[in-house]
């Protein structure tokens, strides 16, 4: 079918480290960037849970394809981000997600738009007190149903979600 584009990727790949992706899951696509595209309201997300690389490297890719790496500002978009990830991840997998979070002296910002962060939603315990995270990524807690957030070094690979808003 033209425009759509269609994952398929076998259970093997789970014991090499990548995530389980359900088969035949059929994802919108975009006239834009050659993405596989997931829309809600006036964002598109592309969820990348292939490839992982630091925040520096992830943000270069999703510049390249007209994106920014994701900017979570409401209980809403994560519930719209747990549903994307729900419609094509296992959900037993452990899955981290940078976002574009970054943290500036004692204060976290989104660098993508340059706001500061005022909605959150981070793991028990985290951020954690003097720790070298710098970076928000995120994960679906299955047991919490929630979408969840952790520091990390932004120089860790991690997979990531660019957005697009209209």
């Amino acid at each position: 079918m033209p425009g759509k584009y269609l994952v398929s990727l076998l259970k093997p790949f789970s014991s090499t480290g990548f995530p389980k992706i359900r088969r035949g899951v059929d994802l919108e696509s975009s006239p834009g960037p050659h993405l596989p595209l997931v829309k809600y309201g006036n964002v598109q997300y592309y969820f990348e849970a292939i490839l992982t690389d630091t925040v520096e490297q992830v943000d270069l890719f999703c510049s390249y394809h007209g994106m920014k790496l994701v900017s979570i500002q409401t209980k809403e978009e994560t519930a719209n981000l747990i549903a994307g990830l729900r419609s094509f991840l296992d959900p037993s997998e452990n899955v981290r997600f940078w976002t574009s979070g970054k943290k500036f002296g004692n204060q976290w910002r989104w660098e993508s738009t340059g706001r500061p962060v005022h909605y959150t939603n981070w793991a028990k315990g985290e951020p954690m007190p003097n720790s070298v995270g710098d970076c928000i990524e995120v994960f679906f807690n299955n047991d919490a149903k929630t979408l969840e957030w952790n520091d990390n070094p932004c120089y860790f690979a991690n997979y990531f979600i660019c957005e697009s808003r209209d």
